[in-house]
């Protein structure tokens, strides 16, 4: 989702798990295994992010298959908002974009988020509520509010 093309993705990948291979080692046991792998992959795709310099975009609107069988009218409706969703989180600061992919998308819980982002439990939740109240505000400036979601 950070670098939005699944080649490059591949790259990283295989690049995050020879470094799990060269430094398992290292791995102290304080963390869960998925935790400490994960944190590596990020740390190896924030590197190529700041080696490239590219323009940041962190999702890719266009992968979204629907698991139900839905009417034309939901499927481009709920395309339509999946849009409107990633453009308001696009808008947040880097921080916030981070913790709430962390956090709400990805499932992780905040000792683990805290680990992958180096940061304290603290500061996961307060940049969790922080960025889930900017959050709803792009979100309402698009004209979202709770009934209108699918």
């Amino acid at each position: 989702m950070l670098v939005k093309d699944p080649h490059t993705a591949e790259d990283l990948s295989q690049e995050t798990f020879m470094k799990v291979i060269r430094n398992e080692h290292t791995f102290k046991g304080d963390s869960h295994v998925k935790t400490w792998i994960f944190r590596i992959a990020y740390t190896t795709t924030i590197s190529y992010l700041r080696k490239k310099h590219p323009v940041l975009y962190y999702f890719d609107l266009h992968g979204y298959t629907p698991k139900n069988e839905r009417s034309s009218e939901e499927i481009v409706l709920l395309n339509s908002q999946q849009q409107q969703f990633y453009e308001a989180l696009h808008q947040l600061k880097p921080s916030y974009q981070q913790v709430i992919l962390l956090r709400k998308i990805q499932g992780f819980s905040t000792k683990e988020a805290s680990a992958i982002l180096n940061w304290s439990d603290g500061k996961v939740k307060m940049s969790l509520s922080r960025a889930l109240v900017a959050f709803k505000k792009e979100l309402e400036k698009g004209g979202f509010s709770n009934e209108t979601l699918i």
